[in-house]
């Protein structure tokens, strides 16, 4: 590991702000670009472990067409945290900065879009902010707390931004080989825009099918579609689109063989 990122790991711990990661896993470099590389299908890794609550920025300058994301200890990316934009019409310059609300390990991703390797500089910067601390009693906000949904069987449950409820995660587990479909309603009134994600694999870093399509006019009715294998489990996102969220909804799915 370069002198600067050295220099940055004891800047850090002196000022208290981060605990050392595990040893395993490398720091994300704050204030001195690092280089990296990363290949098509894998991810380059950097582990952040906040303290208290505040603000966390990463940069990133490569040479290919790359993606930024700033996900949780479950691997979900954290709201506003992921980055595609290609600044400056640059396709490998991507910059996040988002707001933890609460301590915990948090990993910033590299990724490529397309084939090949492509080689990088990235760097961050933390401020801490303890004001910004939003602790959440709401259970099924991780992929690892997601409420059981049987396939063929409608549940229901509800979505309250102010009450720090903006998702729901979901899981369920196909007993055949088939064509999995899930869709979204709302149930009474409301106008919350809802957005559905499937994800496979326990690879929660980008939705194996996602649906914003506002079908038949309304904003809550969404539907996704993918092949599943006998015993496979399909982990469901339910979100609001915009910060707003109050609504109550169904999630219905139907397996076809």
């Amino acid at each position: 590991m370069g002198s600067a990122v050295s220099r940055s790991v004891v800047v850090l711990l002196m000022a208290g702000l981060f605990t050392s990661p595990a040893a395993a896993q490398a720091p994300l470099p704050m204030g001195a670009p690092q280089q990296g590389k990363v290949a098509s299908g894998s991810a380059a890794e950097y582990t952040v472990v906040a303290k208290t609550a505040g603000v966390l920025v990463a940069a990133i300058k490569g040479d290919s067409d790359l993606v930024l994301q700033v996900a949780d200890s479950d691997g979900q990316t954290v709201p506003e945290g992921s980055s595609d934009k290609d600044l400056n019409g640059n396709e490998g310059t991507e910059l996040v900065s988002t707001v933890i609300t609460e301590p915990g390990t948090y990993k910033v991703r590299v990724r490529v879009n397309g084939g090949g390797t492509a080689s990088f500089e990235i760097s961050g910067s933390w401020m801490a902010f303890p004001p910004f601390a939003m602790a959440s009693s709401d259970p099924d906000r991780r992929p690892s707390t997601a409420k059981a949904a049987q396939i063929g069987k409608a549940a229901e449950d509800s979505l309250n931004s102010q009450a720090g409820d903006s998702w729901d995660w979901w899981v369920m587990k196909a007993n055949q080989a088939g064509t999995l479909v899930i869709v979204t309603r709302r149930v009474g009134e409301g106008d919350t825009d809802l957005v559905l994600e499937a994800f496979l694999d326990g690879d929660f870093s980008q939705p194996a099918q996602r649906s914003d399509q506002d079908m038949q006019g309304n904003n809550a009715n969404e539907s996704v579609t993918l092949n599943v294998n006998a015993g496979q489990a399909v982990h469901i996102k339910v979100s609001a689109n915009f910060s707003n969220a109050n609504t109550r909804y169904r999630l219905s799915s139907n397996l076809v063989p």
